[in-house]
């Protein structure tokens, strides 16, 4: 739908005007401001095409449909398989942030804007299968907070993402339910894990950004391969009420993006506080301030006089293949930082860096006289997911399927019957798990194991801190993996265990491209800032982002028709216009029709009565059909064999999205599977 552009921009193109009309003109021209690309998008881009009426919730949407159809369907030529589940409701959805910015309501840089999130996140009346045959059928009864809080910001919820099977992979992402998911540039590479489908669908834009999750690595694996922005947040940041767990210490949401801005655009709605949250009461470091301004620092910030440190062996020694490549890609970033005014320096971490140390912390008072102890992991110096102590790790799946299994006026009992029916066949939970909720073992932030627990983090990050204070630098540097193949990647040395057991924010930012077996793949520079310093991590990564320029477009999934389109003056109507969608009928079956000696493909349907329908488009399967109006009837027409490659073989049905727009540019649109003709 339209609107009037800012006064600012009115202003601009008026005086534009006139410098014309003195040169002495004779006919008038619609100046053009600027061309929108769907591929290169930023959000400010997607407002901007938004507010001048160029483009609505309901037509971006429908873009996205369309190349998930296109691009991402397992049946296709190419079928990524990284989207497998969409909200049925998703039109709605992007109707009704249609509808509030008509009446004049912006919700802010989100808004109309559609997102995926792994396939562990509750959203209400889907499944939340975390990738496992035995939860297809685990319908949520309500919607996690961090998507609710997304929502509340406009966005809006375009499906569920393929995810490894219960989460357990960093290198690559299949799942019982949904099956392998494909890299984006490269179908045959891994996609990195476990939130590969969230990592590729941003990679291969099926969606403008996605939600993953990290526990060791998964939202920085996946991003890298992908070529994309991952940010990997400080424990506690944003609620995980609502995901399915693994680990709770280290669970976090991820936000991953095409570019930082966005993602600190993202960091702040998605971190609104949750009184209900696992971390609520959890104390890390008491009076810690949280994050706050993520966007505006992202936006602005500078390299000029920070100073970056390089760990001492996190970049490998090798000078060949694509660890050699990787190495030569990061001296790239390195004199970019430099070029920029950052000083980068190597540093060589300390014992107490490393997950494995046993002695005694800088950090720690005198008066401390027996050190705490990472008292939920045994053996303690470990960062390994299946080391959890049972009664703890058991906790969050006790909690989360609490929230899953309850009904108004079941009682205690009834209710832990029905967890434990729903815990018993899940074999990727070691039997110790399973026996700790069913017997009733289980134990929460608040039992003195798990307080020692966190008070032996906190010296964790104080002493690296302390590592950073004596080098004086503001973040560490390195690249997201030292080597990579097409099936797999090598984190380096420390990282896994220092980011994710020190409770660390991180985030990868693309610097560049290696080949891997034959093939041209993004490679990512890594920050690591400091616990709950997120926004000033982020707003480092921009400004490199800023100075470096290097993300590449995927070429495996080219632009559809409708994702270009230049923004004009005249292109928007009167803000308080009635809202009045156009309405079609849509015929449920194609037919085959041959016309002048041409076999054709045929879909249609009728206008409703007073229906002000200006114009009409189609695709199937994701690739245009032309459309012709006459009266009340509209019907699109495409040759068989134009549109063959697209219709997957022996199968009954295709894809079928409809978009309709009246003269003033307010759009509706239908998204249904139609019969096809079993001979074409």
């Amino acid at each position: 739908m339209k609107t009037r552009p800012t006064t600012s921009l009115i202003l601009s193109i008026c005086f534009a005007g006139i410098t014309y009309g003195i040169a002495g003109a004779a006919e008038s021209t619609v100046p053009v401001i600027k061309t929108f690309d769907l591929e290169t998008a930023t959000l400010d881009d997607v407002q901007e095409a938004m507010r001048l009426g160029e483009l609505s919730s309901v037509e971006l949407t429908l873009l996205y449909l369309n190349r998930i159809a296109a691009y991402d369907k397992t049946t296709g030529p190419i079928g990524l398989n990284t989207v497998p589940a969409l909200n049925p409701d998703v039109i709605a959805e992007a109707a009704r942030a249609d509808k509030l910015r008509r009446q004049g309501v912006d919700l802010g840089p989100l808004h109309g804007v559609p997102f995926t999130a792994k396939g562990n996140y509750n959203f209400k009346g889907m499944a939340t299968t975390d990738g496992i045959s035995v939860w297809a059928d685990f319908t949520a009864p309500y919607t996690s907070h961090v998507i609710e809080a997304l929502q509340e910001k406009g966005a809006v919820f375009l499906g569920h993402n393929n995810l490894d099977t219960f989460q357990s992979s960093t290198g690559s992402t299949n799942s019982q339910t949904f099956g392998l998911a494909r890299n984006a540039y490269n179908r045959e590479f891994a996609t990195g894990g476990s939130s590969g489908g969230s990592g590729s669908s941003v990679g291969a834009n099926l969606t403008f950004f996605a939600l993953g999750g990290e526990t060791g690595g998964s939202v920085r694996s996946p991003s890298e391969r992908a070529g994309i922005v991952g940010y990997k947040t400080s424990q506690s940041l944003i609620s995980v009420r609502g995901l399915a767990p693994l680990a709770w210490d280290r669970d976090v949401v991820g936000p991953m993006t095409r570019y930082a801005v966005d993602n600190a655009h993202v960091m702040e709605a998605a971190s609104k506080e949750d009184p209900a949250n696992v971390w609520s009461s959890v104390t890390v470091d008491e009076g810690r301030p949280r994050p706050v301004n993520f966007a505006s620092q992202a936006t602005t910030s500078s390299l000029a006089g920070k100073k970056f440190g390089i760990l001492t062996n996190s970049v490998g020694t090798s000078d060949t293949g694509v660890a050699g490549a990787i190495k030569q890609v990061f001296a790239e970033a390195k004199a970019t930082l430099e070029a920029a005014g950052a000083t980068v320096v190597e540093v060589t971490a300390p014992p107490e860096l490393d997950i494995t140390f046993t002695g005694r912390r800088r950090s720690l008072p005198d008066t401390v006289l027996t050190p705490p102890t990472r008292k939920l992991y045994s053996p303690v110096t470990t960062d390994l997911t299946g080391n959890m102590v049972a009664g703890s790790r058991a906790y969050a799946f006790k909690t989360f399927l609490d929230s899953m299994v309850t009904l108004p006026g079941d009682t205690p009992e009834q209710i832990h019957d029905k967890v434990v029916a729903r815990i018993s066949p899940v074999t990727q939970l070691p039997q110790q798990y399973r026996t700790s909720i069913a017997e009733k073992t289980t134990f929460g932030p608040g039992h003195p194991d798990t307080v020692e627990h966190f008070q032996a983090v906190k010296y964790m990050i104080h002493d690296y801190e302390l590592f950073l204070a004596d080098n004086g630098v503001d973040a560490l540097i390195f690249p997201t993996v030292s080597n990579k193949t097409a099936s797999g990647l090598t984190l380096p040395n420390l990282t896994r265990a220092l980011i994710n057991s020190f409770s660390l924010p991180a985030v990868t930012v693309p610097m560049g491209t290696v080949e891997v077996s034959g093939s041209v793949e993004p490679t990512t520079i890594q920050f690591v800032g400091r616990f709950l310093q997120d926004d000033k991590l982020l707003a480092l990564a921009a400004a490199y982002e800023r100075a470096s320029q290097k993300r590449i477009v995927s070429p495996l999934v080219p632009p559809l028709d409708g994702e270009s389109f230049e923004l004009t003056m005249d292109s928007y109507v009167r803000a308080n216009s009635p809202y009045s969608p156009p309405l079609l009928v849509v015929k449920k079956r194609a037919t085959a029709k041959k016309t002048a000696g041409v076999k054709r493909l045929e879909v249609g349907g009728n206008i409703r009565l007073k229906a002000d329908v200006a114009t009409i488009r189609a695709w199937v399967n994701g690739q245009s059909v032309p459309v012709a109006i006459k009266g009340r009837q509209w019907k699109g027409s495409v040759s068989v064999e134009e549109i063959l490659p697209y219709l997957t073989p022996g199968s009954k049905t295709a894809e079928l999205s409809v978009l309709a727009e009246d003269s003033e540019g307010n759009t509706s649109a239908t998204v249904l599977e139609i019969r096809v003709p079993k001979k074409l």
